[in-house]
């Protein structure tokens, strides 16, 4: 088998199969192209990988080429046909199936070849739940003239008031599983040939920048009080790190801890934003723990300067549902973006590695830490004998922690590296003349991504005196400069605002320049919070749990909510620690807004005292003719 070579190739006699159905026509491609790659010198597990063709279908088939058939030539590229095809073909059925049952479709499908090839070369996404495709509704109608064209009206599928679609859809994924996703605008041999970006991408270094969310496999539980002030222990629903990680380098450039059941797109375009952003050292909070010298987050302890990848790639799980994300990540991180199929984890290894790495040294020892089931049993198993209801955490400890050990994974020796670190690796790159992608104005581009780009209109009424404003998700936005500007209702403007900071909206000209700066009325314009946390303090206002309306700002009462609910419900708690930050500003700005008014310099003189007569009831005139108080 291993003697195969180009000359035995060459012997082979050409074939054009033809009657074969797509399933049988790339089948029999893959095969061919395994068995070529094997006769250049490849091994039989890579060609086979390389490919798609299982190994020992891919000895199997070498075998029977090199051995003779009935004709006394070898069977060459004929064995690389499928199985049945070489044997007896299976006859098409000769009506349509009459009705939707078990295997109509399947039946349907070997009656109308022509059907299943539109179905096989659709590129497009397909609809999910919350995420339509009208590029799917656009090929799904040309699907529906072709079975009323083709199909007798009582027949399956044109008797079928929904034309397949379930079934349609059904066989499109399962078509694709375990396929890279194919674009209209390439090949599609090179496309299902190339299965790693460096087989379409020379790359350097420093060019792949790999994001994505590790949970945390550990419990942790938090110090609060409950409703009656007393001390109480609550367990955080999940705790996730997110991380932006240099693959071919093994370097970590940026991360955050997320703590919530699921992180959601704002916390990722946090974790990309500080991949531009310069590592500072943190504050350790412990004494006993120090950073190891010479170690940092990303490249400016290497080399001196901020460096980012020239090709991204994200998970699709979160990337790809914040709008923020979709519209800055091509223009901020620059390069190429590659959403990455969620779910699978073997297209991010050396992120995955560096995960289990972190698990395995710091996480699982730490009070709670658990290995999963499904390693070693099929039921979690605790990694230490301390209990977390024992250890409450702090999670500024927590991040302290692991900012230093991911500091110290930066300038640990690797196996892969001959025992260098990938500060070392870097520099050495770098000393050697090796190119990579860096801008002067990284920090600009971080404060950049995560600006929402938009567009709203303003409403308003001047025979009801209702000042212009705009609606944008769940608030209202004034500005005092746009009193009686009665001639921008209904007028539209391209609108800017940042997503961790919903209190001032930046509207736009037809010229791009900047036309006002409107702010949030109360309840949302006080204390700065992300459009993620309003939505979610509006759900929860919804549901009945606390009363916004008529407050002046909704961080207090959101934050009593949760120190009442602390006690009862792991939601709450988690909400605390990860909306924390927020919470602790509206603290901060509520106790400067307790202050006597008289303690507070305005630099204006104090009003005269007037003597005003009030009577014990009735209505009271002050001021201006026709103004009641």
């Amino acid at each position: 088998m291993h003697d195969l070579t180009f000359k035995d190739v060459s012997l082979w006699d050409e074939i054009s199969p033809v009657g074969l159905s797509p399933k049988e026509q790339k089948a029999f491609q893959s095969r061919r192209n395994a068995v070529f790659a094997v006769a250049k010198g490849h091994t039989i597990a890579s060609a086979a990988k390389r490919h798609g063709v299982n190994a020992r279908t891919l000895v199997s088939t070498i075998q029977k080429a090199i051995s003779k058939a009935p004709d006394g030539r070898p069977w060459g590229w004929r064995a690389c046909l499928p199985h049945r095809v070489r044997l007896t073909r299976a006859t098409a059925p000769e009506e349509f199936p009459p009705v939707a049952g078990p295997g109509a479709f399947s039946a349907f499908l070997r009656k109308a070849t022509e059907f299943q090839e539109r179905l096989v070369n659709y590129s497009g996404p397909v609809p999910e739940r919350n995420a339509p495709s009208t590029k799917f509704e656009a090929f799904f109608k040309t699907l529906c003239a072709w079975i009323r064209g083709a199909v007798p009206k009582d027949r399956y599928p044109a008797n079928d008031k929904t034309y397949a679609r379930r079934s349609i859809i059904e066989f499109i994924k399962k078509q694709r599983k375990g396929h890279p996703f194919i674009d209209d605008d390439f090949q599609v041999e090179d496309a299902a040939i190339a299965s790693q970006l460096g087989e379409v991408f020379a790359l350097q270094p420093g060019d792949w920048v790999q994001y994505d969310g590790h949970s945390l496999d550990c419990e942790f539980h938090v110090e609060g009080e409950d409703a009656d002030g007393n001390p109480y222990l609550q367990q955080i629903s999940k705790t996730w790190l997110l991380v932006g990680y240099m693959a071919l380098l093994r370097l970590c450039s940026s991360w955050m801890l997320s703590f919530t059941k699921n992180y959601n797109g704002t916390d990722f375009n946090q974790v990309c934003a500080n991949s531009l952003r310069q590592w500072t050292p943190r504050e350790i909070l412990a004494p006993s723990m120090v950073y190891v010298p010479g170690s940092g987050i990303g490249t400016v302890e290497a080399i001196g300067f901020v460096a980012s990848g020239a090709i991204t790639s994200i998970d699709n799980a979160m990337a790809h549902k914040l709008d923020v994300n979709r519209q800055r990540m091509a223009r901020e991180l620059l390069g190429v973006i590659h959403f990455g199929r969620s779910g699978v984890p073997e297209t991010r290894g050396h992120l995955e590695a560096w995960n289990k790495r972190i698990e395995e040294a710091v996480v699982r020892e730490l009070p709670g830490g658990y290995r999963p089931a499904g390693e070693n049993s099929d039921t979690p198993t605790r990694t230490n004998s301390h209990a977390p209801e024992q250890y409450p955490v702090v999670i500024e400890a927590l991040e302290d922690l692991m900012d230093i050990t991911i500091c110290a994974s930066n300038v640990t020796g690797l196996d892969a590296f001959q025992q260098r670190s990938p500060t070392q690796v870097l520099q050495s790159y770098i000393a050697s003349g090796g190119w990579i992608f860096a801008t002067r104005d990284h920090e600009a581009r971080a404060s950049e991504l995560s600006k929402l780009s938009c567009s709203v209109v303003f409403s308003g009424s001047k025979q009801k005196k209702r000042q212009p404003y705009v609606r944008y998700r769940y608030a209202r936005y004034r500005s005092v400069s746009l009193k009686n500007r009665w001639d921008l209702v209904g007028q539209r403007f391209a609108a800017q605002i940042d997503i961790h900071d919903g209190r001032f909206l930046r509207l736009y000209n037809e010229k791009g320049e900047l036309f006002v700066v409107l702010r949030a009325a109360r309840p949302w314009g006080r204390s700065a919070h992300s459009l993620a946390l309003r939505k979610l303090i509006c759900r929860l206002a919804r549901q009945g749990r606390f009363e916004i309306r008529g407050v002046k700002d909704t961080m207090p009462v959101f934050r009593e909510y949760l120190r009442k609910q602390f006690h009862a419900s792991r939601e709450a708690a988690t909400m605390a620690i990860q909306y924390r930050q927020d919470l602790n500003a509206a603290a901060a700005l509520g106790t400067a807004d307790s202050q006597p008014t008289s303690a507070i310099p305005t630099g204006k003189p104090a009003p005269s005292s007037v003597d005003v007569y009030v009577p014990l009831s009735g209505r009271v005139t002050l001021g201006k003719k026709g103004g009641t108080r």
